[in-house]
C-alpha cells in the first residue's frame, strides 16, 4: 500500500503534522502528528519505499546494530497499519470482508467470488469451477468507502457513471440504490463493489449486472471480447445473429428452432476469443432478459447482420462494413482510444477467419431458411 493523494505534509509551530485536503476533508479523514521517528517513516513512503527499504533506512539513520532489525520491522508494520486505519493509504483493495470464496468461469476467466451467497446461487451457479487462483477477484464490501476516489469522468448516462481513477475505474450506478460505487482495477484482477447489504437480496439482479462491467475489463485484457448477439448451435457450431436494436435477432434464432430444432446458446451477448487461429463463442453467465445462456464453448461458424426488409436476402458486404458491423455491436469497453483500437484490431482478426453476412429480412421462417441455405452453402465449402 502507498500514501494516498490528499494529504500534506507540514509543520505546524515547529512540529510535523499530516492534514488532509480536498475530498479527503469531505470524507472526514484527520490529521495526526509525526514525531521524529514517523516523520522519517512518512518522507520515506512518499518516495515509494517499501518495509525492507524503510527499515534498512531507520537502522542506517540512527545507527542501529543488525540484531535491531526485528524490532524495526515491528515498528514499520506498526506505522503503517496506523496509517491505514486512519484512512491513509490506498491499495488494499484486496482486504477481506468476510466472505469465503466461490469460484464461476466466463468463459475461460476464472473468477473468485467473495459475496453474499444469494447472488452467486442465482447467477453463478450455474457456471461453477473449480477453486484456485482467478484472473478476477470480486469483492462485495457491505459498507460505504471509507473514502472516495476522483478523478476525470470518461463518461455518463443515466445508467452509469465512469471515472478515471488513475489505476483503477471508478463506477457509480445512479439507478443501482443497492450500490454505493465499485471500483475495477484496470488490469481486470480485482473489483470491489461497495453494498448496502440490507437490500441484496432485493436488489441483487443489480448487483450481477454490476459485476458484468467487471467481467468486461478483465476480458479485455486478456483478448477475449463481447458481441451483443444471440447465439445458436448448428453442426458442431455457433452461429452467431446481431444488429441494431430491434433488429430481430433473437426472433431469427426462434426461428431456427423452431423450423430445424437447433438449440440457442445465449440470448443476448456472446464472448469471442481465438484460441490456436479459431475463433470460439464461450458460454458465460450475461444473456440479456432472454433467460438463454450455457456453460458450454464452441467454434464460432459464423456471424449474421441482421436488417429489416420486405425480401429475404443474404449477402456478403464489402470487408469495412464487415468489420464495422461487429465494432460497432460489440459491447467491450471503447472508453478510451487505446480499448477501441483494440476492439477494431480483434474484429479485423475475427473477419479474416470466419464468413460475415448481412441478411436483410422479414420476420418470417423463409429467412430462416435463406440463412441456413447460406450457412449449408459456407460449410460445403469449407470443410
Amino acid at each position: 500500500m502507498e500514501i494516498r493523494e490528499g494529504f500534506l505534509r507540514t509543520e505546524l509551530g515547529g512540529r510535523a503534522y499530516v492534514l488532509p485536503f480536498g475530498q479527503n476533508i469531505a470524507d472526514c479523514c484527520e490529521g495526526i502528528s509525526l514525531n521524529e521517528t514517523g516523520e522519517l517513516l512518512w518522507r520515506g513512503m512518499e518516495s515509494g519505499c517499501g518495509s525492507e527499504e524503510l527499515v534498512r533506512f531507520l537502522g542506517q539513520t540512527y545507527g542501529l546494530p543488525e540484531e535491531m532489525e526485528g524490532r524495526l520491522k515491528e515498528d514499520v508494520e506498526g506505522f503503517r497499519k496506523y496509517l491505514a486505519e486512519m484512512g491513509m493509504l490506498q491499495g488494499g483493495e484486496g482486504e477481506e470482508y468476510g466472505w469465503n470464496p466461490l469460484y464461476f468461469s466466463s468463459g475461460p476467466l476464472k473468477i473468485a467470488y467473495k459475496g453474499p451467497e444469494v447472488v452467486y446461487q442465482k447467477y453463478f451457479q450455474q457456471f461453477a469451477c473449480g477453486e484456485g487462483e482467478g484472473d478476477l477477484t470480486v469483492q462485495i464490501a457491505c459498507m460505504p468507502p471509507r473514502h472516495r476516489i476522483n478523478g476525470r469522468v470518461i463518461l455518463r448516462n443515466g445508467e452509469v457513471v465512469l471515472i478515471d481513477g488513475g489505476s483503477v475505474y471508478i463506477f457509480l450506478f445512479p439507478g443501482f440504490p443497492v450500490l454505493a460505487e465499485m471500483h475495477v482495477r484496470k488490469d481486470g484482477t480485482h473489483a470491489l463493489l461497495f453494498c448496502e447489504y440490507d437490500l441484496i437480496d432485493r436488489d441483487a439482479e443489480d448487483i450481477f449486472h454490476a459485476i458484468r462491467f467487471a467481467v468486461l475489463v478483465a476480458a479485455s485484457e486478456r483478448g477475449l471480447f463481447f458481441l451483443h448477439s444471440a447465439s445458436l448451435l448448428y453442426r458442431g457450431r455457433a452461429w452467431l445473429f446481431s444488429g441494431r436494436s430491434g433488429a430481430g435477432k433473437s426472433t431469427h434464432a426462434n426461428l431456427w428452432r423452431e423450423a430445424y430444432g437447433v438449440e440457442l446458446l445465449n440470448g443476448d451477448l456472446n464472448m469471442l476469443g481465438i484460441e490456436e487461429g479459431a475463433v470460439m463463442v464461450y458460454g458465460q453467465p450475461w444473456c440479456g432478459t432472454s433467460g438463454i445462456s450455457t456453460e458450454k464453448s464452441y467454434p464460432l461458424g459464423g456471424i449474421a447482420f441482421l436488417k429489416k426488409a420486405l425480401e429475404n436476402s443474404c449477402e456478403v458486404p464489402e470487408t469495412s462494413e464487415k468489420i464495422l458491423a461487429m465494432v460497432q455491436r460489440m459491447i467491450s469497453p471503447a472508453w478510451e482510444e487505446v480499448l477501441l483500437r483494440r476492439n477494431i484490431a480483434f474484429a479485423e482478426k475475427v473477419e479474416r477467419h470466419c464468413p460475415v453476412w448481412r441478411l436483410s429480412c422479414r420476420p418470417d421462417r423463409e429467412a430462416a431458411a435463406v440463412m441456413k441455405n447460406t450457412v449449408d452453402e459456407s460449410l460445403g465449402t469449407r470443410e
